[in-house]
């Protein structure tokens, strides 16, 4: 079952949080380091009590899976206007991997967004994280902006 996040489920987000970011670390030391755990329960409460963003959660009994959305209006004057859907964080438990949450959960991001008249869904991956690459990929997601980088 997919639904919005509350504040009872901040422990098993803060859990899920912390295992994504250990894969951002081992992944990338160089830009990414690991907080303290308080820093990400107070970031998923940040979260919860923004009506800007949304945490969408996969609940199996237990939540394995979640994305953080948010719903962005552009309209500057050189670009045509359009609603985004912005996926700021996604992940499925590393135990719980393969088994279609992903798939679900990202399905569910998609119509959250059509639900609030967005044109697009979007969001940023590092691109040495090979499986979630292939993964958007296999969503129907294609780069659409290259942040290029060389190291001095």
């Amino acid at each position: 079952m997919i639904r919005i996040a509350d504040i009872n489920d901040r422990e098993r987000l803060t859990e899920l949080f912390i295992q994504l970011h250990h894969r951002h670390v081992e992944i990338k030391p160089e830009t990414f380091r690991m907080p303290e755990r308080e820093w990400f329960s107070e970031r998923i409460t940040e979260i919860l009590n923004d009506n800007g963003q949304t945490i969408l959660v996969h609940d199996s009994g237990v939540i394995d899976g979640y994305a953080v959305v948010k719903i962005t209006d552009v309209n500057a004057e050189e670009k045509k206007p359009r609603r985004v859907c912005y996926i700021d964080c996604f992940a499925v438990a590393e135990d719980c991997r393969r088994q279609g949450i992903g798939t679900e959960l990202f399905g569910a991001v998609k119509a959250f967004g059509k639900e609030r008249g967005c044109t697009s869904v979007q969001l940023g991956v590092t691109a040495c994280n090979t499986d979630a690459v292939a993964f958007y990929n296999e969503m129907g997601l294609a780069p659409r902006t290259i942040i290029m980088e060389e190291k001095i």
